[in-house]
């Protein structure tokens, strides 16, 4: 279906309503006729953008002609297009999907599930939001929690407050969280205490941040950077972590939520700024939308605007600014994205929700003219006994602001109102030669927004000051000495430097005794006895007891994809000294470079991704399943060898399933490259224990088979284990159709549609489509010209019944790709 549309329409806005910086132009893009209300926008190509609507539907316009891509889906809230492998990614309700076209005319033919590993049940307001991506191509996305509970179930953590509505719900499995996946299939929870966080964004360092409503235990709107592991205020989301159960969280109370969650780096007050804020994005576009490099944007979906954004790191936590950019949008955006001309597009919509801007649905975008420079707060820095407020342009003297702050109550009510609000006092100001930078010495306080809210004034050069108010959250004060420290890598996505101590450790989990969880060693299993080891060094007076020694221990045998099993022990020692790193540390070099860590991790606290069970300086373990020094222990590993391309270029990075004591800890795990090294393309390699310093590591029952199937072992190798509920493997999704019609079309959840199973769904479209009665169906009542022409075998210009029911046996005949006479997962 093509549209041809007027590329362009400019619309002006209501002067009162409009407030748009110098040099900048909202633009509007008629969208496609019929019932469009944007939920999502991307860029595919130079001249390609894409949009997603709540009505399941994906649209591309390319040189001012709308096509339709996909629909169907359900309520897709964002999509991105990945160039790599060609597809749109979407975030429907119940599934994060990948849409491709692979035959070529413009409109998707596989309508794949790439994640649903995550809980939905039919209660309002779960949505899903997203993706957002890393340079690795891993997907992030972030889940609603429910309005209400369902049929009477879903924890409510109410805290006293009164009434019964009012308190959203975990309804199902991973709600209010954030989870990255890193492949088909793949499921990772990163965080938790998130209420709508309808906002997700990604920032050029691959940090993840997100926005959330206010409501109950969220007192305003706010922006959060978020860490694997932590905790960001609404406590029901709490029931994904294993630490916690619904007896212990409806036992607590706010005091001690707030003494485990995180606090916003930015509070966007409501009512003045922000709502309902939607997704930040970064200015990348290195000079082409302004002078905001290192910034980004956050569009609002209630009041209509946009926000610009800072942040600077205090003490190794993020806190900054916000200001408004501009005001008078069609509708309230949600989404945004900068093209490759660095045009700022956005996705608004306002069904169901009230907007500022008054319309259903609008696409506009904004542009610089590329010399104009509006006068504006460019940014607003913390300093020991004030702020420091840079402009854009020199003021045309000095002017000094109103300074507010106040804080917020923590608690389920909705909302907060500002409580200890006070008119500060500037106690000293001083002003650059340049007339671009102002000091102000003001009282501070943590935990508390500051407002600065600047008179009328005029630049040098004659500009009004559009956008007078500034809002700094103030966290954390300056250190009184700030030392320069050498950052560490960040690990992608996890917003965490390596090893870094704050990280939080994972939940401990009592391990199933040794016996429960001893592997049987296979037939077609190596046995690692003293023949397969290189280093004599390792040796002790038992045979088959290897005792960590002088040099890494090498098989003599290079391996590639394996099925590992190990046994180790720590050495129990009460020296004093022993403790952290050096108690029991060594390692399993995988393919001789890519480490999981072994040391004691019983009673013996250390940093998170340095842990028992962690991937190196990469990933901690899902759970902390270790047993005291002195105790046997097991490792039992299913690893996938890193895939290279002939240039070297990793192609699919390691990967591995592992389990510490019969216990879960990664996961299908991503290997980010091998222990302080990036990849390197290599072949088989030999099996690697280390050598480190500390007390004594002991190894035993060591056994490997080689080159498995590490695709088809990973279900049966996930539930190989009693202390894993052994369950049936769901079955896998069709991927032919798209996940809406599939759920449908197969009534019992088979993931298998017979030709009854189709005809018996389309069949009773014909009574409903017939407006006139006339047993017939015309071209304006079956509306797809294509499969009309087809379908009308006599040429009468009308579908017979019959010939209606021959179309959808034809649609049958062409989604059965293998001819099987059913459409199953087997139909690609």
């Amino acid at each position: 279906m093509k549209i041809k549309l007027v590329t362009l329409l400019i619309m002006p806005m209501l002067a009162l309503f409009a407030a748009i910086p110098d040099g900048y132009k909202l633009e509007t893009i008629t969208l496609p006729k019929g019932a469009v209300s944007l939920l999502g926008v991307c860029q595919k190509d130079a001249d390609t953008m894409a949009i997603c609507t709540w009505e399941g539907e994906v649209w591309e316009y390319t040189n001012g002609t709308w096509t339709l891509f996909a629909e169907n889906l359900m309520e897709p809230n964002g999509i991105y297009y990945d160039k790599k492998d060609k597809s749109y990614y979407v975030a429907q309700k119940p599934e994060l999907t990948r849409l491709q076209d692979t035959n070529g005319d413009g409109k998707a033919d596989i309508y794949e599930t790439y994640c649903a590993e995550f809980g939905i049940t039919r209660g309002y307001h779960e949505y899903h939001f997203g993706p957002v991506v890393d340079k690795l191509g891993r997907k992030y996305a972030s889940l609603n929690l429910s309005a209400t509970p369902i049929d009477g179930k879903g924890l409510v953590v109410r805290d006293g407050r009164p009434g019964k509505g009012g308190v959203m719900t975990y309804t199902a499995p991973y709600r209010g969280w954030v989870y990255r996946s890193d492949r088909q299939g793949h499921f990772h929870p990163i965080a938790s205490g998130f209420r709508s966080p309808c906002g997700i964004g990604m920032s050029p360092k691959d940090e993840i941040f997100v926005t959330d409503n206010q409501g109950d235990w969220m007192p305003d709107c706010a922006l959060f950077h978020v860490q694997e592991g932590k905790f960001y205020g609404h406590p029901g989301s709490l029931l994904g972590r294993p630490d916690f159960d619904e007896k212990k969280i409806l036992s607590m109370k706010a005091a001690d939520f707030e003494k485990i969650r995180t606090r916003p780096a930015i509070w966007l007050p409501r009512t003045q700024i922000s709502n309902s804020p939607g997704s930040p994005v970064w200015d990348t576009t290195k000079g082409k939308f302004g002078f905001f490099k290192d910034q980004f944007f956050i569009g609002d979906q209630s009041q209509s605007n946009l926000i610009r954004c800072g942040l600077e790191k205090v003490d190794g936590d993020y806190q900054g600014w916000c200001v408004e950019f501009l005001r008078g949008t069609q509708s309230g955006t949600v989404k945004m994205n900068f093209d490759a001309q660095g045009q700022l597009w956005t996705a608004q919509v306002g069904r169901g929700w009230k907007s500022a801007g008054g319309k259903r649905t609008a696409l506009q975008k904004v542009s610089w003219d590329g010399k104009t420079i509006p006068f504006e707060i460019y940014k607003v820095e913390l300093t020991q006994e004030g702020f420091r407020l840079t402009f854009t342009q020199p003021m045309s003297k000095k002017s000094l602001p109103s300074v507010k702050s106040w804080h917020y109550n923590y608690w389920a009510i909705y909302g907060s109102d500002r409580l200890d609000q006070k008119d500060l006092q500037i106690t000293s100001s001083s002003l650059s030669k340049d007339g671009k930078v102002l000091d102000i010495k003001v009282p501070l306080e943590t935990k508390k927004i500051y407002e600065l809210t600047f008179p009328e004034m005029t630049s040098a050069n004659g500009a009004k000051l559009l956008n007078r108010s500034a809002f700094y959250t103030l966290n954390k004060r300056l250190p009184k000495k700030i030392t320069k420290r050498r950052a560490r890598p960040l690990i992608p996505g996890s917003g965490w430097e390596r090893n870094d101590g704050r990280r939080p450790l994972p939940s401990i989990k009592t391990p199933k005794s040794f016996a429960e969880t001893q592997a049987k060693t296979p037939s077609k299993a190596i046995i690692l006895d003293q023949s397969q080891w290189t280093n004599p060094n390792w040796q002790t007076d038992k045979p088959g007891l290897w005792k960590r020694s002088k040099g890494n221990l090498d098989t003599k045998q290079a391996f590639g994809t394996s099925r590992i099993h190990l046994e180790f022990m720590t050495e129990k020692t009460k020296d004093p000294k022993i403790t952290g790193q050096l108690y029991g540390n060594s390692g399993i070099f995988l393919m001789s470079g890519y480490e999981l860590q072994v040391m004691n991790s019983y009673q013996n606290d250390t940093n998170a991704d340095g842990m028992c069970g962690a991937i190196w300086g990469q990933q901690p373990p899902l759970v902390n399943a270790s047993r005291p020094p002195g105790e046997w222990q097991s490792y039992d590993i299913l690893m996938k060898a890193p895939i290279f391309s002939a240039d070297g270029e990793v192609l699919e990075p390691m990967r591995a399933t592992i389990f510490h004591n019969g216990e879960l800890i990664q996961n299908d795990t991503y290997f980010l490259g091998e222990v302080n090294k990036p990849y390197k393309a290599h072949g088989k390699r030999p099996l690697r224990i280390q050598d480190h310093k500390g007390s004594n590591v002991f190894f035993r029952n060591m056994w490997i088979i080689p080159d498995v199937d590490y695709d088809k072992s990973l279900d049966a190798f996930r539930y190989s284990f009693q202390s894993v509920p052994k369950r049936k493997a769901p079955p896998k999704p069709i991927s032919v159709i798209s996940r809406g019609m599939v759920g449908r079309i197969d009534t019992n959840s088979d993931e298998i549609i017979s030709e009854k199973d189709f005809i018996s769904f389309w069949a009773p479209m014909f009574d409903h489509d017939d407006k006139n009665k006339d047993n017939s169906l015309s071209p304006t009542e079956f509306p797809h010209p294509q499969a009309f022409k087809g379908g009308d075998t006599n040429k009468d210009n009308k579908l017979s019944r019959a010939e209606h029911k021959a179309i959808y046996s034809g649609q049958f005949r062409d989604l059965d790709k293998n001819k099987d006479g059913q459409i199953d997962h087997q139909d690609k």
